[in-house]
């Protein structure tokens, strides 16, 4: 799908993600690190049994599909191979601060100067300007800055964020977005585009409709924990089953087929399935109409009727029904889900120490252009020689001086 093109990843753990989407979808994507590695490489969990450089799982799963290299870009011989890399390329994309980049003299008006269509995208906590691009910013405080927390949690407890953290990922993802928009762009016009993506704006994006609530309806959602507020109706969507917990709304149109199983399990009388208009259950109770049966009547009989059975038997039900019921999936429930197993999802990798784990598959199967895993991580600076010395013909003397390493 992008196999034609070129990509410099110069990011560390605040955007790998992104060039590992790009190089699924077929891209060469050139890794750029500094001599000692990028600080990802250092991120747990570890690896027993590897060589140090390579022993961080995290580094692993964010980097397949990219070549290594490392570049000392506070020397002229590592920014000179820069410049000449970013000449062949189509993308480049960094997390560096903001100004990072123009302070070592490979900023994009340099860039472009050297590769006139060249997309330049920087990922950045803030953005490039305005009055918190400087910030210090973490997972932690994006996640409350960028609005998501307001909306998550136990409205009797303070705001938590989701808990493996997931700012730089969302980040990530909106940068490959941007960078082949750019990249239209750059198409039509034939001028070179920097996107500056902002990890705290990517991260109101994941608000979804929360973040029209207030201009809407003239307030903003409240977080509600595992209770959904449906105007003066406060419902239960999070269930106890028998393997943990399951995600189901009582609504009159889960209703209208889950009042079946209720009877037909002994939950309730068979008298429920006729007592209630179920298709305009929710309706009455807006409108404060007549109900035969109350909401915490009906919440206390679909909780009893959950309890009784497993995440996979409810999920199974509901797909065959045509009724929502999601499982609160484990990490071990997600390796062991049937439709990613029947639909090869997995793949093998192999680990720096010489071991074997499944891993993740590619997030789409094209047909015209079939997405593949074609390299897992790289070593710390495994294809210097490949890249400075065969595709840009430096010298062993020159290659080395340019990656700051001797090997």
């Amino acid at each position: 799908m992008l196999s034609p093109y070129t990509v410099l990843d110069l990011t560390d753990d605040k955007g790998e993600f992104a060039g590992m989407l790009l190089g699924d979808l077929g891209a060469d994507v050139i890794k750029i690190e500094p001599p000692e590695g990028s600080n990802s490489r250092k991120m747990e969990p570890f690896l027993d049994g590897a060589p140090d450089s390579e022993r961080s799982l995290r580094y692993f799963a964010f980097n397949r599909n990219k070549r290594g290299v490392t570049l000392d870009l506070n020397s002229d011989d590592g920014k000179l191979a820069l410049r000449s890399l970013a000449e062949k390329a189509d993308f480049i994309i960094e997390s560096a601060p903001p100004g990072e980049m123009d302070r070592l003299g490979v900023g994009f008006d340099v860039l472009r100067q050297v590769n006139p269509r060249i997309v330049h995208v920087a990922i950045t906590p803030f953005g490039q300007d305005g009055p918190y691009a400087n910030f210090a910013a973490n997972d932690l405080t994006l996640a409350a800055m960028s609005g998501q927390m307001s909306v998550q949690g136990d409205p009797n407890r303070p705001p938590v964020r989701i808990t493996v953290p997931q700012v730089w990922l969302h980040a990530s993802a909106e940068a490959v977005v941007g960078a082949l928009t750019a990249h239209a762009r750059m198409l039509a016009t034939g001028e070179a585009q920097f996107v500056d993506v902002s990890a705290q704006t990517a991260m109101f994006w994941s608000m979804l409709h929360a973040r029209l609530a207030h201009p809407i309806q003239g307030s903003n959602f409240n977080r509600g924990g595992s209770v959904l507020q449906l105007g003066t109706l406060s419902v239960p969507v999070v269930y106890e089953c028998a393997d943990g917990h399951i995600v189901a709304l009582p609504s009159g149109a889960t209703m209208v087929k889950m009042v079946h199983w209720l009877v037909a399990d002994g939950v309730v009388p068979e008298e429920w399935i006729e007592g209630e208009d179920w298709p305009i259950y929710e309706r009455n109770l807006f409108q404060e109409n007549a109900v035969r049966y109350p909401m915490e009547e009906v919440v206390d009989a679909v909780s009893r009727y959950i309890k009784r059975r497993t995440k996979a038997e409810l999920l199974e039900l509901g797909l065959r029904e045509g009724v929502t019921l999601a499982p609160v999936s484990t990490a071990e429930d997600l390796v062991r889900f049937r439709h990613l197993e029947e639909r090869g999802y997995w793949l093998t990798a192999p680990l720096p120490n010489g071991s074997e784990v499944r891993a993740l598959g590619v997030l789409a199967r094209p047909t015209a252009t079939p997405m593949s895993v074609r390299l897992w991580a790289p070593a710390l600076g495994q294809h210097n020689q490949e890249v400075l010395g065969d595709m840009l013909g430096l010298s062993p003397a020159s290659a080395a001086a340019a990656s700051g390493r001797k090997g």
